[in-house]
């Protein structure tokens, strides 16, 4: 799916992309670190990365918080839908998040699959940081 080892933002960019390819109905993706910044994004010219990334990092903590608050360690996925289409996140080890948007008519569950399929991608590629035997990291989970 990517050329080379695909690490470093360059690599991230080319798994969004790949994930836009694959899933025709992705208008944006973006992978977000657990402190909140955008480590890689697909984004139309004129869109404000920082302004992106604090409204994808509260609705990350939202769904974290919800899913501790239901005695979760982390959420796994969260869809929000809205006039305009969906915004999907997909919780990631190490406390990132994996995010697209779509549109009004998208079928949601083609692309939280092709989402879970690029995770695992993520997963390998990233070198995360998660502690050894932990269930998928805890997707979703902050380290205090």
């Amino acid at each position: 799916m990517t050329e080379g080892g695909a690490t470093g933002i360059g690599g991230l960019e080319g798994l969004l992309e790949s994930l836009r390819a694959l899933s025709g109905e992705v208008t944006t993706a973006a992978v977000l670190s657990a402190g909140g910044d955008l480590e890689a994004a697909t984004l139309p010219p004129g869109v404000d990365r920082e302004r992106y990334a604090g409204m994808i990092a509260a609705l990350a903590g939202i769904a974290r918080r919800i899913a501790r608050e239901n005695g979760g360690s982390g959420f796994a996925e969260a869809r929000i839908r809205a006039e305009e289409g969906y915004v999907l996140l997909v919780g990631l080890e190490g406390g990132r998040t994996l995010t697209t948007t779509t549109g009004p008519d998208a079928r949601v569950g083609l692309v939280l699959y092709d989402m879970r399929n690029t995770r695992k991608e993520l997963e390998q590629t990233s070198g995360n940081s998660a502690p050894a035997g932990s269930e998928t990291g805890g997707p979703g989970e902050r380290k205090q």
